[in-house]
């Protein structure tokens, strides 16, 4: 039996691109094209694993590494959270895929031997992907534009405390119009984890404010200044927050900093 080598790598190669890429629509990560190539082209060199002499365990323990590895390529690393979600639709999407060509191949096949099949004429797993790859890439152009549009709400923030920087991946939120209703400062909402630390430079002050709960205190701290765009910012205050923000946001931005021309 002839085993064209080049034929799987390849085959191998873009599979696990419009897997990544299928991730990456489905959880609306916003990572450029070339961390998916490069990922893919990693998890294709896994083929060469089935020359060496190692058993199934091993073989399995590997290809699992691997997929991490993939994902971190693909995706970054932000938070464990984060990951682990990368690699659980990974593994959802392959297992939907594999199924499903594990389906086509006992139809279309005339005969077999395990996982290997054989085929008169050409391999219709090579039509599927033809015919899947236009669809995956349609489909990440589109959420790709979409998120262009919302990341660029996302800003680079940097707080300062006396001699300590705080640096935080930032969401403008609409939603956030908090005031301190004696200053009318702005207050711009970090993550309590964020904060650590900081308890022992600044003294707090107490903001209320107003939930579906009902009123609350908000603890907030003065910096020294705040750097948004290039601009130092000096009028608004930090407020701490006790729960965590999604996709590794550290703050929520005030909205009145677009008011006054900051972002």
């Amino acid at each position: 039996m002839i085993v064209y080598l080049d034929l799987i790598f390849f085959m191998n190669f873009f599979y696990d691109l419009l897997l990544l890429m299928t991730v990456s629509v489905v959880l609306k990560r916003k990572r450029k094209l070339r961390y998916h190539l490069i990922s893919a082209l990693f998890g294709a060199l896994s083929i060469f694993l089935l020359f060496l002499n190692i058993n199934s365990f091993v073989l399995f323990t590997i290809k699992i590494i691997i997929s991490i590895i993939m994902c971190l390529i693909s995706f970054g690393f932000i938070s464990i959270r984060y990951s682990l979600n990368n690699i659980l639709y990974l593994y959802m999407c392959s297992f939907i895929l594999a199924g499903f060509l594990y389906l086509v191949d006992i139809e279309t096949s005339y005969d077999h031997e395990g996982i290997i099949f054989f085929f008169n004429g050409i391999n219709p797993n090579c039509l599927l992907l033809i015919l899947l790859s236009p669809i995956i890439l349609f489909l990440y152009y589109r959420s790709s534009k979409k998120l262009k549009d919302t990341y660029s709400l996302y800003y680079n923030v940097n707080i300062c405390f006396d001699n300590v920087c705080l640096n935080c991946l930032a969401f403008l939120d609409s939603g956030n119009n908090l005031l301190d209703p004696i200053t009318h400062k702005g207050i711009i909402i970090v993550n309590k984890k964020k904060l650590t630390g900081i308890v022992n430079i600044r003294a707090p002050v107490y903001v209320p404010y107003q939930t579906i709960n009902g009123h609350n205190l908000m603890k907030c701290y003065k910096p020294s200044y705040i750097i948004i765009n290039n601009h130092k910012i000096y009028n608004y205050l930090i407020g701490e927050s006790e729960y965590s923000f999604s996709d590794g946001i550290d703050c929520l931005l005030n909205y009145k900093l677009k008011e006054d021309n900051y972002v």
